[in-house]
């Protein structure tokens, strides 16, 4: 039985462990926080986290991060491979730890399953409902409710792309959505029928004015995106 209690360790402080850090830590766990880049590294450092560099390709730095068998581990790391390889290296060295995997895609979820995550958690396809019924350990419920919460300023929000939109003719893969501390859900596209397209590896469409661009955010920093690009 897993204990109710237990504190966290996040690998990677990017557009995911960022705001998983902070969400947790609303709620009084303690929260470290292992980065492979020092940019990470000095963005965790200036929000008042522990934050400790390590070599993603070292099993000896990722042993000598104190990791006991009461951490909840996170893998929220930005890039997928290195994320996947990450899941892989933690199940082989701390086979009793329970961790909790981040995914974008569910072609990347399955993988991860496959690796050894606990619980994959993703991102773009999660809701109130699915948090309800499949989640039962109370850190990575607090730290989804902390991330989709009204409550906590994160909301779903549709923004229309206008005529005047500096973002038309760009690719999504242009377009920085981590400037404006948002995530990238998935889009409603007019020339593909109204449809909606989640995010997934692989689709970079090309922005057209009355395209329908779906992000989640605090709601400050989302209108504040629709304000510069909304057009």
């Amino acid at each position: 039985m897993v204990e109710q209690k237990k504190d966290v360790l996040i690998f990677g402080y990017g557009r995911f462990g960022r705001t998983i850090a902070n969400s947790i830590r609303e709620y009084g766990t303690s929260v470290r926080v292992a980065v492979i880049d020092r940019e990470e590294f000095k963005k965790a450092k200036s929000d008042k986290f522990e934050a400790i560099l390590f070599d993603l390709e070292s099993d000896e730095t990722i042993l000598s991060l104190n990791i006991t068998e009461s951490l909840y581990l996170v893998c929220a790391m930005d890039n997928n491979h290195e994320n996947l390889f990450l899941t892989l290296s933690l199940r082989d060295l701390f086979p009793k730890n329970y961790i909790i995997a981040i995914s974008d895609s569910i072609h990347v979820s399955d993988k991860l399953k496959m690796a050894g995550a606990n619980r994959v958690i993703d991102i773009y396809t999660i809701s109130a409902n699915i948090i309800k019924h499949t989640l039962t350990i109370p850190v990575a419920t607090k730290f989804l409710q902390g991330f989709i919460n009204k409550s906590h300023g994160y909301i779903f929000k549709e923004i229309k792309i206008g005529p005047n939109s500096p973002l038309n003719g760009k690719k999504l893969s242009e377009i920085d959505f981590e400037r404006y501390n948002i995530i990238f859900i998935g889009m409603i596209d007019e020339e593909l029928g109204n449809q909606f397209v989640f995010n997934t590896v692989g689709f970079d469409h090309k922005i057209d004015p009355n395209d329908i661009i779906v992000v989640v955010g605090k709601e400050e920093d989302i209108k504040r995106f629709e304000l510069e690009c909304g057009g």
